[in-house]
């Protein structure tokens, strides 16, 4: 590896599989010191084990980031284990709760809502950016990397509570790169498009094929990289999409939309 993140401290929030916890291990292997975070201790632990054997430095850290106090607790612990907090990866989403909740808008309960904006937007991104805030201040060359996704800019039937509250993801990473210009923070957001976990759920790079090829785990780790690293100092404020041309290729789009139509 390049050394990309050397000398960094990188919080990531539901990084104990998937896409946060790819994002974890590469941070690593860049030279980062990490914090993996997830509800599931046995996990969490796993991924730490693999960073270390890989000659990383990591630690896990509990986190529901539907629990305000709790968020509040691991970025303070963070700083208390490496002394420092430079990059913020909110990556976490309540999964389980979309996954069960796709429905029309009307069929959609307050409850649902509420419980899908509160993991997606409130809990991972307003409350970890709230608390973090004073620490990135602190640090040289901060920055706040938000994990969106491509259904923040385009509507699919039945993700109404998911699809606002990824658009309030990219809407917030905007104002964090506004207000933390003076501060030298920068925020920036990657939208995901499909991605899918491969090798151990984990995913690599594979390289080659057409561009609208379906996406895996490592594809948002590097461009996590890239804006969290030096090399893109001056970049803030943006939203770089990461689905292989998808949302610009009109025949997969349709294709897509007719998949899902049966």
């Amino acid at each position: 590896m390049s050394g990309l993140m050397e000398g960094k401290v990188a919080l990531v929030s539901g990084s104990t599989r998937g896409i946060g916890r790819s994002i974890a291990e590469h941070l690593a292997a860049e030279g980062a010191r990490v914090v993996v975070t997830g509800r599931t201790v046995e996990k969490g632990e796993k991924v730490v084990g693999r960073i270390r054997e890989a000659g990383g430095e990591a630690e896990f850290l509990r986190l529901d980031v539907t629990d305000e106090q709790n968020v509040r607790e691991v970025v303070e612990e963070t700083v208390r284990l490496f002394g420092s907090l430079t990059t913020l990866v909110n990556n976490a989403a309540p999964t389980d709760a979309v996954a069960s909740t796709v429905k029309s808008v009307a069929d959609t309960s307050t409850e649902e809502w509420n419980r899908i904006l509160v993991g997606t937007l409130t809990g991972n991104v307003f409350w970890a950016s709230k608390y973090a805030w004073p620490h990135l201040a602190a640090a040289t060359g901060a920055s706040i990397v938000n994990i969106s996704s491509g259904q923040a800019i385009a509507g699919f039937k039945g993700f109404g509570a998911y699809g606002a509250a990824k658009a309030g993801v990219s809407a917030l990473t905007r104002t964090l790169a506004v207000e933390g210009a003076a501060a030298g923070i920068r925020a920036n957001s990657v939208l995901v498009g499909r991605v899918v976990a491969l090798r151990g759920d984990v995913g690599h790079h594979t390289g080659g094929g057409r561009l609208t090829r379906i996406g895996n785990p490592m594809d948002i780790a590097y461009a996590v990289s890239y804006l969290a690293s030096e090399r893109a100092e001056f970049v803030t404020g943006t939203q770089l999409t990461a689905d292989g041309g998808f949302s610009i290729n009109g025949d997969a789009a349709a294709d897509a939309e007719a998949a899902a139509q049966g």
